[in-house]
């Protein structure tokens, strides 16, 4: 087996435990109490991540400004995500949200140019079609 397949079901069954426990501590926890505790955990993974690769700060440049950008719309996004979670059922916030790939596959046609299949432009419909669904009562 490939290592990005076992990397990616990785990922899969780890961030699906993430939202289901983060549903959970809401049962007793405000929003904000969840995430400072979940957005600490992270960073405590980030700290023992380049403790053991002994990662160096790279030069300032556009790329490493873009990470910093990304890490900021990751974080916004986070914030949203338990927002939605706190009101929402789980079952329905989570799928939604989980489409965030095919705004990605959008822009990067659009902006870089990239091409995409038939097939892909189907999925991106249905997934549109998915938020519209997962979105209606």
């Amino acid at each position: 087996m490939e290592s990005w397949v076992v990397y990616g079901v990785l990922c899969l069954v780890f961030w699906g435990l993430w939202g289901f426990v983060l549903k959970l501590a809401y049962s007793n926890l405000s929003w904000t109490e969840t995430y400072f505790l979940s957005t600490l955990a992270s960073f405590t993974v980030m700290l023992l991540v380049v403790s053991y690769y002994r990662v160096k700060p790279p030069p300032l440049n556009t790329y490493s400004i873009m990470a910093l950008v990304a890490g900021v719309f990751g974080g916004a996004g986070y914030i949203f995500f338990v927002k939605a979670l706190e009101h929402g059922k789980a079952s329905v916030v989570i799928p939604l949200t989980a489409l965030y790939p095919a705004v990605t596959a959008i822009i990067a046609m659009i902006v870089l140019r990239e091409k995409i299949s038939l097939y892909q432009g189907i999925g991106i419909v249905l997934a549109i079609i998915a938020a519209i669904l997962l979105s209606t009562k």
